[in-house]
């Protein structure tokens, strides 16, 4: 595990990591208390305009309770006016601690409604299905507030949100800001539309917060900035002022079938952006004056002319005439690269699968990501030999140590098969299983994007992105981003993960600066992939206790 991994908990999973923080010797309450003052630190701080009215706070009777009565406290102290509202008096020992607590602070009775800011503490993780009538109408008074233009901040995650699903139960009000506690939960990143901006604060689980050692724990990863930084160093490593374009990355990208070039464009273009130091666009005849007109940077090929078996490729002598290629010469003497893509572009037709199969026979062994139309052939050819795509891919790159494949969620069902589960355990699960049988990296795009690696490793997840990134051509922008990182020697795991989040979050920069999805193109998003690469080099202090943040979306 790269260092200082973040992970993304389910309800089970976070408990578990409060248990053995308690059990090494830290007490409940203290992680509560710590909770509680990282929170008012985080409201005393980023909210401070909006306290001139004093804040809101509702709390429930368990433990998120607990929590919201010691922001009270803290916030109290720190001269705020508090106003709390609790429907039932706090059930748990750490929330009746806590209620004690503040007691003394809490002088100013039920909310008036003219608080600017509002703070859900009503329910946490434990909570799972409907909402209960007085929740409910709890939660009533909360959409109230929101409606009428207070900022609503949630207590590690809206009330009636499932930790773990993501399911939302009726009732339930989005909050504009979710602080969660110790890890991210894992419904919070599939429901992000829901919980407004969040922010992991450090409630003091310490080296528990990763289970060191729990081979069998499957919490996900979240790559915060310090592993960013550490799975980005070989590619960084090529931006030595001695470098020179073969040392930033010889990267090959195979597609564009006659009326498709765009898709090789783009691909050619993003890992351009990313660092490559040389691109070598293997388009159909069509294709190559649109693409040498576009990608002026790159080299435009044809595809290979005619399909050679594995033993004839070692000791054949003849020279093959392509057409429309820069030198003519010899098959055997075709460009070397350090990573090769497939799949933008480039068509399903027998010429297509030609086309593909004899690039794998000529460049066996080189880092390779199949996207798209390689997918589809993949799963084509294995409906046709009678085996399952993942064995098919096996075979196909046996050769490669080093293999990324990147299928959105149809291209997944038709690699698989069968329909993709709607239930996201059952969906990790497959994706775990079929890296294992593909003996491949695969990154299933979505939101959020799941990565999985051939070793029985935990998911990684990316959380990343914006609508902008929904549209035709996004994919083919990642292929050629995690080209490049693959042909600066990274390897397919981290090529995915750090690929993954300099698309999405150059994406969340693009919309940003635009203030809206709308008018924004692919080119907006490929101008930003500098900036964020700046962005994760830089290693600033964070606020107090703050561990990581994911913009709203």
């Amino acid at each position: 595990m790269p260092p200082r991994a973040l992970r993304v908990t389910t309800a089970a999973e976070a408990a578990a990591r409060d248990r053995r923080a308690i059990d090494a010797g830290t007490p409940s309450f203290d992680l509560m208390l710590q909770a509680g003052t990282a929170a008012a630190s985080w409201l005393l701080r980023e909210c401070a305009e909006l306290l001139a009215h004093g804040v809101a706070l509702h709390a429930g009777s368990g433990n998120n309770g607990g929590d919201a009565y010691i922001v009270a406290a803290q916030l109290a102290r720190a001269g705020v006016t508090v106003r709390l509202h609790a429907s039932l008096p706090p059930r748990t020992p750490d929330a009746r601690q806590a209620a004690q607590l503040a007691q003394p602070y809490l002088v100013h009775g039920a909310p008036t409604g003219r608080e600017r800011l509002v703070v859900d503490g009503l329910l946490g993780t434990g909570h799972h299905g409907p909402l209960r009538d007085i929740l409910a109408a709890d939660c009533a008074r909360l959409g109230v507030a929101r409606d009428g233009g207070a900022t609503l901040v949630a207590l590690d995650l809206p009330s009636g949100l499932d930790a773990t699903t993501g399911e939302v139960a009726e009732g339930s009000v989005p909050a504009h800001v979710t602080l969660s506690f110790g890890t991210f939960k894992r419904g919070t990143l599939l429901r992000r539309e829901h919980v407004g901006r969040l922010v992991l604060l450090d409630i003091g689980l310490r080296l528990h917060g990763d289970v060191p050692g729990e081979h069998d724990d499957e919490a996900w990863c979240l790559a915060g900035g310090d592993t960013l930084r550490a799975l980005g160093q070989t590619a960084r490593e090529a931006d030595a002022w001695t470098s020179h374009k073969g040392v930033r990355g010889r990267v090959g990208i195979a597609g564009g079938d006659a009326g498709m070039a765009g898709a090789v464009v783009l691909a050619s273009l993003a890992a351009l952006r990313t660092g490559a130091g040389l691109v070598h666009a293997i388009v159909h005849e069509a294709s190559v004056a649109p693409v040498q007109s576009l990608v002026p940077q790159a080299l435009a090929h044809c595809w290979p002319l005619k399909p050679t078996s594995r033993q004839s490729d070692d000791t054949t002598t003849a020279k093959q005439t392509v057409v429309g290629r820069p030198t003519p010469g010899p098959i055997d003497a075709d460009p070397r690269y350090d990573a090769l893509a497939m799949g933008p572009g480039l068509g399903r037709s027998r010429a297509s699968a030609t086309a593909m199969q004899r690039l794998l026979d000529i460049h066996r062994g080189t880092p390779l990501v199949l996207d798209a139309d390689a997918l589809w052939l993949a799963a084509d050819a294995a409906n046709a030999q009678g085996t399952d795509t993942a064995s098919m891919l096996r075979q196909w790159t046996r050769d490669t140590p080093q293999v990324v494949c990147t299928p959105h969620p149809g291209e997944f069902a038709r690699l698989l098969g069968t329909p993709l589960p709607a239930s996201w355990d059952a969906r990790a699960a497959r994706l775990i299983e079929f890296a294992a049988r593909a003996n491949c990296t695969v990154l299933l795009k979505g939101t959020p994007t799941l990565v999985a690696v051939p070793d029985g490793q935990p998911l990684w997840v990316v959380p990343h992105g914006t609508p902008m990134l929904a549209t035709g051509g996004s994919g083919d922008c990642l292929t050629g981003i995690i080209a490049t990182l693959l042909a600066q020697r990274c390897p397919a795991r981290d090529a995915a993960v750090l690929g993954a989040t300099l698309h999405g979050r150059a994406a969340e920069r693009a919309t940003a600066a635009q203030g809206t999805t709308r008018g924004g193109t692919l080119d907006d998003v490929m101008r930003e992939l500098g900036a964020v690469w700046a962005d994760i080099a830089r290693a600033e202090p964070r606020a107090p206790y703050v561990l990581n943040e994911l913009p709203a979306v």
